[in-house]
């Protein structure tokens, strides 16, 4: 092949300062040569010039053999040109020289025109540009979980590959070959020319299972699944639950209790499955409570043991106590009572029923009090990144929206401040997917409480929609009530069922109850309190007992105080206050202490006369051997108060009442 080259005629006798530029473009050389040549002048180097006689008017030497020789020892050490000298005619200390490149690609430019110096260059011809133009990657021909194709395309055939496999000679173009994924290569490749170029290659990473997390976040709507990844660059990635069903967003949302397996694959061919399971959402602990403030009296049916499932007064009735003389309790009502039951209960089926005595059934309605389980909120907030896979959320002021529709419902404004249902470990909807409140922070910088949960988001601060379903409390409060009017002259129970599919079955059965017109000598005890207390008393229940009686008298209490002088006694105050002492007939326990919890309440009435309780109860039981007591109440009477320095009776039933006085000021006294 042949390669460039350059004739310099040398005309006249030149001062050598002439420009003969080297230009080795495109060469793979070393930098050493390329610095040597790229822009060097060769009449900067002096090159010694012909001496002239003047005797005979001839040169001593030639010139063309002086530049070579200058031209040999400042540029061609490496013998990277051959350079010829033809002297010319004797005397005229003239001649030329040919310089020939010894390697491709080396071009020769005449940087100026001289008169002294013609220049002829035949430069080879140019090579065409030899470029990577593309490399992707396939699955691979084995074990494509261990390696990738790599697939490598360019602008005209690579004869050779290099590195970092050896393919010589190569006739393919995209070239092919398999090596180990996650791995960094450099890609060296060669044309015909010689020419060669080189390109670091980053393969896709294993896909391997240990490098994904299964983080599961519960929620009231069924569990959302979020799939977290390291070390899977170059992957695109899909996800499935059964293998047939495949998607590429990492979020699964609304999967109940049970046993999952998820399955991830890559473009390339790879894939694995893993086991994960969903143990509970929503609903998490059975929760039931009846307060034994309500009239009738239930007991939890359970299978006794001799181990376990101990006899307690919360799960025995009346006669099934361990005395030696059980007595059965029968409460008493009368037709124009109507006799309502309150409880506490998140399990999804309830039922209420009344059993006769020849056991045909009859099913009470029952009606939710509350709603406490469920709530359902969405409203604008901000989101924004906090690092560490971590991302928070807080309120400022803005939209309220249906959950269910999306509508707009109303505005609101929080400034900082958090919703309800901001608590940790209550859990938030975002987009699609449910994450669990982890933290509550305040952050000066936001002069806010922000909501924080498990979320990479690596975008800026934006405004969005986040909702709640949440639990203002565990539990719902239900109420029933039995109208005795259809039910006088007949004995029944009652029986209360509360299921769930998550949770065991509990029953309650009442004592037995008995309905009349009219029974003698009992008294009618209403009570309630102003103020939630175990029973939620905002729903306006009152309860109401009848306790058959043994004796009412009337039992005074009084406070005086008194000035005693050596010749008078004076009364400067009496208090005198109306009340009754009541004897109950004896009762079984539960019921003795259900009377006793009935006259503590806030509100008492006994056949329709206020009173409130004074003192302790008194007791006398068991009587014998047997599971009777007897209760003995103090009472006073509200509303009946005799004092000597006023005018009468004093209603003290609760309310407040206005009394005239005075009030201090800086100028003196003002009257209110």
């Amino acid at each position: 092949m042949a390669y460039s080259k350059i004739t310099i005629q040398f005309n006249s006798i030149p001062i050598f300062n002439e420009s003969i530029y080297f230009d080795q473009r495109n060469d793979a050389y070393s930098n050493f040569y390329r610095e040597t040549f790229r822009d060097k002048r060769l009449g900067s180097y002096q090159a010694e010039q012909p001496k002239f006689n003047y005797e005979n008017e001839t040169y001593m030497g030639y010139a063309s053999d002086f530049y070579r020789t200058a031209f040999n020892l400042d540029y061609n050490s490496a013998n990277l040109y051959t350079v010829q000298s033809v002297r010319g005619e004797v005397g005229s200390g003239l001649g030329t020289v040919i310089i020939t490149a010894n390697f491709p690609n080396a071009v020769f430019e005449n940087a100026s025109a001289s008169a002294d110096v013609t220049f002829t260059i035949e430069n080879e011809p140019a090579l065409p540009d030899f470029n990577i133009t593309n490399v992707s990657f396939s699955q691979s021909s084995t074990t494509p979980c261990q390696n990738v194709k790599v697939n490598v395309t360019t602008d005209h055939l690579a004869t050779k590959v290099i590195s970092p496999v050896s393919i010589n000679p190569n006739s393919n173009n995209p070239i092919s070959f398999d090596w180990l994924r996650g791995d960094t290569v450099n890609l060296v490749v060669e044309d015909s020319n010689g020419q060669q170029v080189a390109q670091s290659l980053s393969l896709p990473s294993l896909l391997n299972a240990s490098n994904f997390v299964i983080n599961v976040n519960n929620s009231p709507n069924g569990a959302t699944v979020v799939i977290e990844n390291i070390n899977t660059s170059g992957l695109n990635l899909e996800y499935s639950l059964d293998s047939s069903t495949w998607q590429i967003l990492n979020t699964f949302s609304g999967l109940e209790v049970g046993n999952f397996t998820l399955y991830v694959r890559d473009q390339l061919g790879c894939s694995f499955s893993k086991a994960f399971s969903v143990s509970e959402f929503g609903i998490q602990v059975p929760y039931f409570y009846m307060s034994k403030a309500n009239a009738i009296r239930y007991a939890n049916r359970i299978t006794w043991g001799d181990s376990a499932n101990y006899k307690t007064d919360e799960n025995t009735l009346s006669f099934e106590v361990d005395v030696d003389v059980p007595y059965k309790e029968v409460q008493q009502f009368q037709s124009a009572d109507i006799v309502p039951t309150q409880f506490k209960s998140n399990y999804s089926n309830i039922v209420a029923k009344i059993i006769k005595e020849d056991l045909s059934e009859v099913t009470i309605p029952i009606e939710k009090k509350t709603s406490n389980i469920g709530i359902k909120d969405k409203r604008d907030a901000r989101k924004y990144n906090l690092g560490d896979g971590r991302t928070g959320i807080y309120f400022l002021s803005g939209n309220t929206y249906n959950y269910d529709t999306n509508a707009v419902t109303g505005t609101y404004s929080l400034n900082g401040n958090l919703p309800e249902w901001a608590i940790i470990g209550n859990y938030i909807i975002v987009g699609t997917s449910w994450f669990l409140i982890e933290e509550i922070a305040f952050d000066e910088t936001k002069s806010a409480d922000v909501v924080i949960f498990s979320q990479s988001y690596a975008g800026p601060e934006i405004n969005l929609v986040v909702g709640s379903i949440f639990n203002r409390f565990n539990y719902e409060v239900y109420e029933y009530y039995i109208d005795m009017v259809d039910y006088i002259d007949q004995h029944f129970s009652v029986e209360l069922v509360n299921s769930d599919p998550n949770f065991t079955t509990i029953t309650h059965l009442s004592e037995e109850i008995w309905c009349k017109v009219k029974h003698e000598d009992t008294v009618e005890i209403k009570y309630r309190n102003t103020t939630n207390t175990d029973v939620f008393y905002a729903t306006g229940i009152e309860f109401k007992v009848r306790v058959p009686l043994t004796i009412q008298k009337g039992v005074p209490d009084e406070e005086s105080e008194i000035h005693k002088t050596d010749t008078d006694t004076i009364l400067l105050t009496a208090d005198l206050y109306e009340g009754d002492q009541f004897v109950f007939e004896p009762t079984t326990k539960e019921i003795w202490k259900k009377n006793m919890i009935a006259l503590s309440h806030e509100k008492v009435w006994v056949n329709g006369v206020g009173y409130v309780k004074n003192g302790s109860f008194s007791t006398e039981g068991p009587l014998e051997k047997s599971n009777l007591y007897v209760l003995t109440a103090n009472m006073l009477k509200t509303g009946n108060v005799y004092n000597s320095q006023g005018t009468g009776n004093i209603d003290f039933d609760g309310s407040q009442v206005e009394v005239p006085g005075l009030i201090s000021t800086e100028s003196g006294y003002v009257s209110y």
